[in-house]
């Protein structure tokens, strides 16, 4: 009879990473059709509302998983699979943003300036600024696909580790209280 090796927490974070990017794609891609379609808006919102039931279950599945985890445990876990997570839908978005519609972030960018653009009648700060934005873009200032993209890898790690704080929190609480 032979022992199987013991996981670790990166395989674990790893295997775990694999779903919870899958989702961050299904979710983008929610986000990409909201503009045509009001249920993949609400399908998107749906979605980003549950991420942290996802990440508790995920959590609860590791504690039954092992013996005795502890709270950083948890916590480095949504950290990890947040971050293998973000490396899968980063490749998604990569190519949907470069090789798909690469006009998607040219137009969301003009969207957004002519909503700045309309606001900045009411004050004139935010005409300023729109005005320096509006001279940016005219003069070829922009963002590459892979800026976007890792901006938004970035964020999804960042947001991951805040909400893996509180739902590491409760999914101890959760595992003493029935232990």
């Amino acid at each position: 009879m032979t022992d199987q090796p013991k996981k670790t927490l990166s395989r674990y974070a790893m295997e775990y990473g694999v779903y919870v990017g899958g989702y961050l794609i299904l979710m983008f891609a929610c986000v990409v059709w909201s503009q045509y379609s009001v249920i993949a808006n609400l399908m998107g919102t749906a979605m980003l509302v549950s991420v942290p039931a996802i990440l508790y279950i995920v959590m609860r599945h590791y504690v039954r998983a092992e013996a005795d985890v502890r709270f950083a445990r948890l916590w480095l876990l949504g950290i990890f699979v947040f971050f293998f997570a973000s490396l899968i839908s980063g490749f998604a978005q990569y190519i949907y943003f470069e090789y798909i519609n690469p006009d998607w972030i040219p137009s969301l960018v003009e969207q957004q300036l002519a909503l700045l653009e309309a606001m900045g009648s009411q004050s004139p700060e935010m005409a300023e600024l729109a005005d320096v934005l509006r001279t940016g873009v005219d003069n070829g200032v922009s963002f590459a696909p892979i800026d976007v993209v890792f901006m938004m890898m970035w964020w999804n790690v960042f947001t991951g580790s805040i909400l893996s704080l509180f739902v590491a929190l409760f999914a101890r609480i959760s595992n003493r209280q029935k232990s």
